[in-house]
């Protein structure tokens, strides 16, 4: 008979429960995109932080590894720097909104480490994801074929838009559940029967996914299913049969070993070329020409974009003041002074440029340090427990690539999932080894 589960446990189980249930609350709030959802969760959130410091001390709201410090306080610093730039944000409203958002993200990485420090709950986490993305993927595709009535909104032009109320948006959230779901399947220490279903649902996510007609979100599950093969020990074992193929070819020892030695100088290229391309892919194209719209095959084959014409203005207005930047929300005003083509734009369409125009240097260097510090604990807990870093590790890197194309910033809902993803990283990026059979598989 097995122990009764301790208080420590239990609490741990049912904060890491509330935060998955607080991001599926937030896809049917529009994403989190609105003020009056997150503001309410912001403050929850950062209750529980204080409750957990009390009760566990602050390392558990860091993990084990100091890659875990790292991330937590770049995180909080850009909360704390977003809400000091609230002295020069030329829109308070704006301003007070990025302040309580990005203050949200900074209160629930740590709970999700503090949440996540058992691999049982880390490798909990994954279908727990896969199924709620599964949910509101198909809620939205249940609305495309007639059998929900569902809001539209002006642009999105027959593209699966809801409940996120953004097409990119859900188009990147169905890539992030399809990597979960591919990793779950091939996953040779699941269940069979979850396995079973995690198989099942890749087709579900994989149409959401081509119904947003998202350019981005389609590059994005590309990089992340790369990132997939590289990083599962399936893959590895994949590897290892096509290298002793080639041995037996005529390769000698000492060239394969070569070969292994280069691979994850190879990979890490593979998919660093890989990103590029997709950036300069979905951003390219003749500005003087409107890009293909709505739910047309045509618009994955057209290059036509305005992102180019947000990111030069958000690297003029980095360039105009460098050090602190225009302040919180003030892309939206440089857009409406420096633009050259019509249309209004609230966000830059890129994490990384419109934190360099709003928050400068100091904003950037902050931004940095959270996902030098996620990126960290990734690479140590990849080299340690291969087999429960892999899923994560893949989302992680196709949300990274889509937060360079598109505002999933200004998404709690998107946002929220990714950090817990990161959370369970950190949180078992330093724990003690676990058994070699779970690092690596050969069939």
């Amino acid at each position: 008979m097995s122990p009764a589960p301790s208080p420590r446990a239990i609490s741990q189980a049912l904060l890491g429960a509330a935060l998955v249930g607080a991001t599926g609350w937030l896809c049917f709030r529009s994403g989190g995109y609105f003020d009056e959802p997150r503001s309410g969760i912001a403050v929850v959130a950062w209750a529980a932080v204080a409750a957990v410091a009390l009760a566990s001390g602050p390392r558990a709201l860091v993990g084990r590894s100091r890659a875990g410090w790292v991330a937590v306080a770049g995180l909080a610093g850009l909360a704390a720097w977003t809400a000091l730039s609230l002295a020069w944000a030329p829109l308070a409203e704006s301003a007070r909104e990025d302040a309580v958002r990005v203050a949200l993200y900074a209160a629930v990485l740590p709970l999700a480490i503090a949440a996540l420090r058992t691999r049982a709950a880390a490798r909990g986490l994954e279908p727990a994801l896969a199924a709620l993305v599964l949910v509101v993927v198909g809620y939205g595709l249940l609305g495309q074929v007639g059998m929900l009535d569902l809001a539209a909104s002006g642009g999105a032009d027959g593209r699966l838009e809801q409940p996120l109320s953004y097409w990119n948006a859900m188009g990147a959230l169905a890539a992030l559940g399809a990597i979960l779901a591919v990793r779950l399947a091939i996953d040779r220490t699941r269940s069979p029967l979850l396995r079973a279903g995690s198989a099942t649902a890749v087709a579900p996510l994989l149409a959401g996914l081509v119904l947003t007609y998202s350019r981005g979100a389609l590059a994005a599950a590309a990089v992340g299913l790369l990132a997939l093969a590289a990083t599962a020990p399936e893959g590895a074992a994949l590897r290892s049969a096509l290298t002793g193929a080639a041995r037996r070819r005529g390769m000698g020892a000492r060239d394969g070993a070569d070969a292994g030695a280069r691979r994850p100088w190879a990979t890490g290229a593979a998919l660093v070329a890989l990103a590029v391309g997709a950036v300069v892919l979905v951003a390219a194209g003749d500005r003087a020409t409107a890009p293909a719209g709505g739910a047309t095959p045509e618009r994955l084959s057209d290059l036509g974009s305005d992102r180019f014409e947000y990111w030069r203005v958000a690297l003029d207005g980095f360039a105009a003041d460098p050090l602190i930047g225009g302040g919180t929300g003030s892309f939206r005003v440089a857009w409406l002074r420096e633009r050259d083509i019509p249309g209004g734009a609230a966000d830059a369409h890129s994490l990384y440029l419109e934190t360099a125009a709003e928050l400068g240097l100091v904003g950037l260097g902050l931004l940095a340090a959270a996902l030098v510090g996620i990126a960290a604990a990734a690479r140590r807990l990849l080299a340690a427990d291969r087999a429960l870093a892999a899923g994560p590790c893949a989302a992680l890197a196709a949300l990274a690539l889509h937060m360079a194309l598109d505002w999933d910033w200004e998404l709690p809902a998107l946002t929220l999932l990714g950090l817990l993803l990161a959370g369970a990283v950190v949180a078992r990026a330093g724990a003690a080894a676990p058994d070699p059979a779970t690092v690596d598989w050969h069939g």
